[in-house]
């Protein structure tokens, strides 16, 4: 050995030890400003696996620098990978997980979405990893051409291999699982057999290995994706026992009374001022309005199109994935199914994005219209459908999807202090709220649309924590700040960090103007907006409660229904009954 070491090219091996060393402090780098937030508290075990992974990961890399005659070619390979590290991190900051085969598979139904990673760059960050590569081109400028050193290459190939099935051995020895089905246990590539990356509760499990070893995962899966291939996930006795519980009455209803469902992207509670956004505002305030301003979201793999089903359904989303992909052909208890006419839907993009193609039809809407991104013109539209004696319609919005570039519609005044995803981020809905002008006057004075129920609330949140807290902190400024500009002292009443959705429902049905402040949950809506419908007899109840029933009394929460189910088992729950197409027993609308 020390032969073969002496005989080996001592330029190639300078080369090699900083490649290895350069890509193991991006690894760092990488978990420090991906998981950061995570409060990551791993056993011993996990922690060496942890380490293990990543420097498997930087030697294996660094061992093309053995392979490589000409070094230059090391420059590349440094980019590729700041590109993909860089990649994960720009989608952890949007979804809050790691590229994955997922994020691939929803890539051709994205189309026209592109430029909304605009606002999770962060360019010091970012650039950070490709200003290390340029230590790569000193390394080159210092190194002269090598011939090749197969034995050596492939020694250190061959450790990095061994190190990283032994970090994969710790994790699974770590985190055993006796109910996972025996061929994914076989498997440590199946990312299911390491438990979904994706979900409210979002696993830690994710920082236990390399990001760089990723591709391995998302061949593997998507492998298994487009054979679909999925692991079994029956319903269990318990199951059946919840539902039998949560799901009773009549197969059939009818809705008494017209509906109407406005998803407004990304809305957020604490844009919905007098200032920002007066009409909709107005609305909280007037009879007949029932109004919830701490609703938590519960989307998870396909944001928009997670928002459309809770709204619809009162179904959560499968952990893994996005439903509208995977499950488009089942069969869903969707409120609209019950119009006894037909239902519309307006969209602001073309159906085959989020596979609306399929799932509009799911949702029991039997017609699709598409629209322009000006949201003006989408309440123009729905004037007009309600005119026309249309009594089932959902409209979804699209001007306040990232990066806000709609914000140019807006006629109010911000400070040029502000930051920029705050300052288009408000504007943008102050643009939004002109379209909703049109709705909330029809609403006040139109007594044919004074009959409909009609639901508006956000689809989901969108800003990460830092973005956030960036925002808070400039609120913050405007509070403490004696001297402002008194135009602007509303600023100083914004909460950004409370990131939860408002909800307001205008029913004929609901007496005076009730307000709901306790935290609840996106599962909420489908019930609460279903009892004013008539079919309380309908034998889906949905997984929430009906915030209207429940008092409003922040000192006595023992006065409020209890949850027919919480939310961590909801979830699970929801999971099966989607890929078991639980719904198709009994409903065939």
């Amino acid at each position: 050995m020390k032969q073969w070491l002496a005989q080996g090219n001592r330029a190639g091996w300078v080369v090699f030890g900083l490649l290895a060393l350069m890509i193991f402090l991006k690894t760092l780098l990488f978990d420090h400003f991906a998981f950061h937030e995570l409060e990551l508290q791993p056993t011993p075990l996990v922690r060496v696996a942890m380490w293990l992974s990543k420097l498997a990961a930087a030697i294996f890399f660094a061992s093309f620098a053995l392979l490589l005659r000409d070094k230059r070619w090391l420059i590349v390979l440094s980019v590729v990978i700041d590109t993909w590290l860089i990649a994960n991190l720009i989608y952890m900051r949007n979804n809050h997980i790691l590229l994955d085969a997922e994020a691939f598979n929803m890539s051709g139904n994205l189309h026209g979405y592109f430029w909304s990673v605009l606002i999770y760059i962060e360019w010091w960050i970012d650039l950070l990893f490709y200003s290390l590569t340029g230590v790569f081109c000193v390394i080159y400028f210092f190194t002269t051409q090598s011939p090749r050193n197969w034995r050596g290459w492939l020694w250190m190939v061959a450790l990095g291999l061994v190190m990283f099935w032994s970090s994969e051995a710790m994790y699974v020895v770590d985190h055993h699982r006796t109910d996972k089905p025996v061929p994914y246990d076989a498997i440590p590539f199946i990312r299911e057999h390491r438990e979904p990356v994706y979900g409210t509760h979002f696993p830690t499990t994710v920082a236990n290995t390399s990001v760089l070893f990723s591709p391995l995962y998302i061949t593997s899966d998507y492998y298994l994706m487009i054979n679909d291939i999925q692991p079994d996930r029956p319903l269990t006795p318990h199951d059946y026992a919840v539902m039998q519980r949560l799901d009773f009455g009549s197969d059939t209803a009818t809705l008494n009374g017209p509906l109407i469902i406005v998803l407004l992207e990304s809305l957020e509670n604490w844009v919905l001022t007098p200032e920002i956004m007066p009409n909709l505002y107005r609305l909280t305030t007037n009879d007949h309005v029932f109004y919830a301003n701490r609703v938590h979201t519960q989307i998870v793999g396909a944001p928009s199109a997670d928002g459309q089903m809770i709204v619809n359904t009162g179904l959560l989303p499968i952990n893994a994935g996005g439903t509208c992909l995977h499950y488009d052909h089942n069969t869903y208890p969707a409120i609209m199914k019950l119009a006894p006419d037909s239902a519309f839907c307006l969209l602001p993009h073309d159906t085959c994005v989020w596979n609306q193609t399929h799932m509009s039809p799911a949702y029991g809407y039997d017609s699709t219209i598409i629209y322009s991104d000006v949201d003006t013109i989408l309440f123009q539209k729905l004037d007009s459908l309600v005119d026309e004696g249309r009594r089932y319609i959902q409209c979804i919005t699209q001007s306040t999807h990232a990066p806000f570039v709609n914000e140019k519609y807006s006629r109010l005044e911000l400070p040029k202090s502000m930051p920029w995803v705050m300052y288009n981020f408000i504007r943008g809905f102050n643009a939004l709220d002109e379209g909703l002008g049109y709705l909330v006057r029809k609403i006040e004075t139109d007594p044919v649309l004074q009959q409909y129920t009609i639901v508006i609330t956000g689809d989901h949140r969108i800003l990460h924590r830092e973005k956030r807290q960036q925002m808070q902190r400039y609120a913050n400024r405007w509070r403490d700040d004696l001297h402002g500009d008194d135009r602007f002292c509303w600023l100083s009443d914004l909460t950004p960090v409370d990131d939860c959705l408002p909800l307001l429902i205008y029913s004929p049905r609901i007496s005076g103007n009730p307000r709901y402040t306790m935290d609840c949950y996106q599962m909420d809506i489908y019930p609460t907006y279903k009892s004013l419908l008539g079919v309380d007899h309908y034998r889906w109840h949905g997984f929430g409660i009906n915030l209207l029933a429940e008092p409003d009394d922040l000192e006595n929460p023992a006065a409020h229904q209890k949850r027919p189910i919480q939310e961590d088992e909801a979830f699970p729950l929801s999971d099966r009954l989607i890929r078991n197409d639980y719904f198709s027993l009994y409903l065939n609308r």
